[in-house]
């Protein structure tokens, strides 16, 4: 973690950055936030993030403090504090110190600094395995500091090999803990679109993918994965990886394919015209 953060208006070292233990976030989970990364030094497509992170703010009925324009000259100045090469900014918004341990109240809004941590470039080169799950997370249109599923699975993941857990839910593929899913099928690229989270990463290579082949968003039906020639995932820190395995079974041939070696490409060219 970086040295300074961000909390209710002022920037403070990251040891006096501290919250009550009535907050709701604490008593039951109530909050949301959203990550974003630099590149290059600078925040990468921030816009976007922001709006997502107000989306969530709207649909969980909290009120951000501050304006977009606002929280991003924060985010610049704690950039220049903190001095990470390449930095992860993860901003946080709880349901408040509560009066009766269960109603909202007024928000606590923190914005935290960190490194990041990108899978090892073998991850890229041979592919990932996923663990299969059923589960579909509540609210998925809202990004919720409840991750009690992947955490409480992480025991699984680890003694099966995985990278991480991807869902499924009435015979219904959905996404990773943390990233969307795609399946690469009969030159198509498809991904499911219902009960997600609307990632930006995912919608940047929906939006590069389609000036070359056809991209579905549509309903992913458990055994239309099996069928598939290649498979990845997208993620603020994931980029484009790909997926050889999920379960026990074999994608394709079990190395990452064409299509997919084309996208991570194409958003390496995307992330580069964005600095």
């Amino acid at each position: 973690m970086g040295e300074y953060f961000f909390l209710n208006g002022k920037i403070l070292p990251a040891s006096e950055a501290v919250l009550k233990i009535t907050d709701l976030a604490l008593l039951r989970g109530f909050g949301i936030f959203d990550f974003m990364r630099t590149y290059r030094q600078k925040p990468f497509m921030i816009d976007h993030y922001l709006r997502r992170f107000f989306n969530s703010a709207r649909l969980m009925d909290l009120e951000i403090p501050l304006s977009k324009e606002e929280i991003t000259e924060i985010i610049m100045q704690l950039l220049e504090r903190n001095r990470i090469f390449e930095a992860g900014i993860r901003m946080v918004l709880t349901g408040g110190y509560t009066s009766n341990g269960y109603t909202p109240a007024e928000p606590n809004f923190f914005i935290l600094i960190e490194k990041i941590n990108f899978p090892p470039q073998s991850s890229y080169e041979n592919g990932i395995r996923l663990y299969f799950y059923q589960h579909q997370r509540e609210f998925s249109q809202i990004k919720s500091i409840n991750y009690l599923s992947p955490i409480l699975l992480r025991k699984r993941i680890e003694a099966a090999n995985a990278f991480d857990v991807l869902y499924h839910f009435n015979d219904q593929v959905l996404e990773v803990s943390r990233s969307n899913f795609f399946i690469i099928r009969d030159q198509k690229v498809i991904t499911p679109d219902t009960n997600v989270l609307p990632g930006i990463t995912r919608s940047s290579v929906i939006h590069m993918a389609r000036e070359y082949c056809t991209v579905e968003e549509r309903p992913l039906p458990v055994d239309e994965l099996w069928q598939a020639d290649e498979a990845f995932m997208t993620g603020t820190t994931k980029k484009v990886l790909p997926v050889v395995q999920v379960g026990d079974h074999i994608i394709g041939s079990g190395s990452p394919g064409p299509a997919t070696r084309k996208l991570t490409e194409l958003f390496k060219n995307f992330e580069d015209s964005h600095v």
